[in-house]
């Protein structure tokens, strides 16, 4: 288990009974803490009480869940989509519900354990790519498909660890040829990435037909719950194939309120989106000049270690100094020993943001 913190404001926690700058966790633009979207949920919860206690296809299918699944398409301009009570779920009610179209799977070596998981239950033959390696992936598509068979590329949007991108545009050229489509795992894209935080396939600058795009209400949009966009057929399809689906509880109903209001704020208040990215380019450059491997692109996630166990004590002590929370991180994906993953959010001052990089070159001296 983690540490145990306590939320102050939109960027500090309440730790062993002290107050620092945070710079952990995925609540990109602090929604979680916006009274404006803590108002619908409590207003939700009044009106609709918790939950649905059911599935939807039964007698759970409430008006709100409808409502959501609309506003959500909209914002990331394709047809349809539908929500499911945890993001770690939607690849695997996508999956259920395509399988059977696609013939081969081939997933990066460092995808998400949700895809993994996706991957693993489908029943189909699956590949492992590395990481970010469209020249491996394309070796992959020649030695295995054979003559009329499709693949179906399985990634992170943005990988969580250290903030790396997938190369979509060129996953597409390759599966193209295959009559292939990628899965993209959005967790962290959406709300993020993209001018108007689409995903992962905007900020590539592609057209969303050779993607199937997944991911979750809790980062960029501050919820909870998960989703799966796509066309109305693509949608349909899901809901009568998915056995994850039909036989989960959806997200409450005042969380799927908090929702709906999250993404009118967020396509209200574009600037939030622009905010982030300017921090993205404000940070990422500095812990690249210091030596760190830093990821290229926009993502609001730093990964920084020294790859040896006192520089990275020291970096913790120069973090500890300068009132910032050490999140020290050695999860699935992270590098070898751990990182310290700073995640930065649109609600960040350029003091604390100053204050985070001369703590990480201090270490440095």
């Amino acid at each position: 288990m983690g540490p145990q913190l306590e939320y102050v404001g939109d960027t500090e926690v309440h730790y062993n009974g002290e107050r620092w700058t945070f710079f952990g966790g995925n609540d990109y633009h602090r929604f979680s803490r916006n009274p404006a979207i803590i108002q619908a949920l409590v207003e939700a919860a009044s009106l609709h009480g918790i939950n649905t206690a059911g599935s939807r296809i039964t007698t759970a299918n409430h008006a709100l869940y409808i409502d959501l699944e609309r506003t959500l398409a909209k914002f990331l301009g394709t047809e349809a989509s539908l929500i499911c009570s945890a993001g770690y779920l939607s690849s695997t009610i996508l999956l259920q519900g395509i399988a059977e179209e696609f013939d081969q799977l081939f997933i990066d070596e460092t995808a998400h354990a949700s895809l993994v998981d996706a991957a693993s239950q489908s029943g189909k033959s699956t590949k492992v790519f590395k990481h970010c390696d469209c020249s491996h992936l394309e070796q992959l598509l020649r030695q295995h498909l054979k003559p009329m068979q499709r693949p179906l590329v399985l990634t992170d949007g943005i990988f969580a660890s250290i903030g790396d991108l997938a190369p979509l545009k060129a996953y597409a050229d390759l599966v193209e040829a295959y009559d292939g489509r990628i899965i993209t795992d959005d967790a962290h894209a959406v709300g993020v990435l993209g001018i108007t935080g689409k995903g992962s396939w905007e900020e590539a600058g592609m057209v969303r037909d050779l993607v199937y795009q997944t991911g979750t209400l809790s980062k960029g949009l501050g919820g909870f719950g998960g989703f799966v966009a796509g066309t109305a057929v693509e949608i349909a399809d899901i809901r009568s194939r998915s056995g994850a689906f039909k036989g989960s509880t959806p997200m409450p109903l005042p969380i799927a309120a908090a929702s709906i209001r999250a993404i009118e704020i967020l396509q209200a208040e574009p600037e939030r989106i622009a905010v982030l990215r300017k921090r993205a380019e404000q940070v990422k450059p500095r812990l690249r000049s210091l030596g760190f491997g830093v990821s290229e692109g926009l993502a609001p996630i730093c990964s920084v270690t020294y790859g040896n166990v006192e520089k990275n004590r020291r970096l913790g002590k120069c973090l500890i100094e300068n009132r910032i929370f050490p999140s020290f991180i050695d999860y699935p994906g992270s590098p070898p020993g751990g990182h310290y993953r700073f995640t930065l959010s649109s609600a960040h001052s350029d003091e604390e943001i100053e204050r985070l990089c001369l703590a990480v070159e201090e270490s440095t001296g």
